[in-house]
């Protein structure tokens, strides 16, 4: 039997699965500890960043959104596009970009082909604050991500996008 480090952060996620496993025999465990885990990065991960970029005026999913904004310079965005891409819905990434507006990080102008379409565009200021944010957190990344070696890296991330496939391949919930 694998013995797996011990993470206090999770183990009464764990427990709890292993409870409802001696209720409902036959479940799932080693596939629900999974799901869960990459549930629990993920919320983790989300609280780290918030707390990196609170201090710069940003929630997570600003900073996301200006992530985007940034790495879409030259060309622009609709906020359709953005939307998709954070997983936000239409009206919560409109308040997000007006938040970002309002702080002279994002600017919007008209299409070229449509004039009707809001092309979103970040500010000078914006690329100056993402410049200023990214190097502090690569080092945070690094720190955490230390206790996995080059080929272990690659490894997770081709199991994870092996994942993200087959997630795909069962289209959207109903």
């Amino acid at each position: 039997m694998r013995t797996f480090p011990v993470c206090p952060s999770f183990n009464v996620i764990e427990a709890n699965i292993g409870r409802v496993a001696e209720r409902m025999r036959g479940a799932p465990v080693r596939d629900i500890v999974l799901v869960r885990l990459i549930k629990h990065l993920s919320v983790q991960i989300s609280v780290h960043l918030n707390r990196m970029v609170r201090p710069a005026g940003l929630s997570e999913v600003g900073f996301r959104t200006l992530m985007m904004l940034y790495a879409n310079a030259s060309a622009g965005v609709f906020a359709s596009q953005l939307s998709e891409a954070a997983g936000e819905t239409r009206t919560n990434m409109t308040r997000i970009c007006d938040d970002l507006a309002r702080k002279g990080l994002l600017r919007r102008r008209a299409g070229t082909r449509d004039r009707r379409r809001v092309v979103l565009e970040i500010s000078r200021k914006g690329v100056t604050l993402v410049e200023r944010l990214l190097p502090r957190m690569w080092t945070q990344l690094d720190m955490a991500l230390r206790v996995l070696n080059a080929r272990e890296k690659l490894e997770l991330e081709r199991l994870l996008k092996n994942l993200a496939l087959a997630l795909d391949g069962l289209g959207p919930s109903t």
